[in-house]
């Protein structure tokens, strides 16, 4: 079975939902606390940064592929990376983000205990439209709980 590069299965959409993010966009990610956690970034990101839910659709998640320019399965393929607002913050473009709305991201991200990684962070080729689970799904289901996701 294929993995993608935090770990997770990837290539089965049988593990993927549709997540409704914003008020009107629909993202397919991972099911169970995987995927609520990047739904709950997205929303945040939403009230808190950029309008998700206008112009075009570049709000993506699930898709069965490598990483850009690699051989290396990409965490999109498990359902555990989303891309927002796609079309304004083009890969390998940095300071896509005012200053004020970095640091605000920066501060709702240590609120996820690692669990979840921006591309905006990455050393080499920036990504800053790019958010991804970084965390096994243990402590993803901690970090869950911790930020109000019941037990279904």
């Amino acid at each position: 079975m294929a993995r993608s590069q935090n770990g997770y299965s990837a290539n089965d959409k049988e593990v993927t939902r549709i997540w409704k993010v914003g008020e009107k966009r629909e993202i397919r990610l991972r099911k169970g606390n995987t995927g609520w956690l990047l739904k709950h970034f997205a929303d945040w990101f939403d009230n808190n940064i950029e309008n998700i839910d206008s112009g075009q659709l570049d709000d993506w998640g699930y898709a069965a592929r490598d990483i850009r320019g690699s051989n290396v399965v990409s965490n999109h393929a498990s359902g555990t990376a989303m891309d927002l607002n796609a079309t304004r913050h083009p890969l390998g473009k940095r300071n896509t983000f005012s200053n004020t709305q970095e640091t605000k991201i920066r501060a709702q991200l240590r609120r996820y205990d690692g669990c979840l990684r921006w591309g905006g962070d990455y050393q080499n080729r920036a990504d800053e439209m790019h958010f991804e689970i970084n965390k096994p799904p243990k402590a993803c289901a901690a970090t869950a709980k911790k930020l109000g996701r019941k037990p279904k």
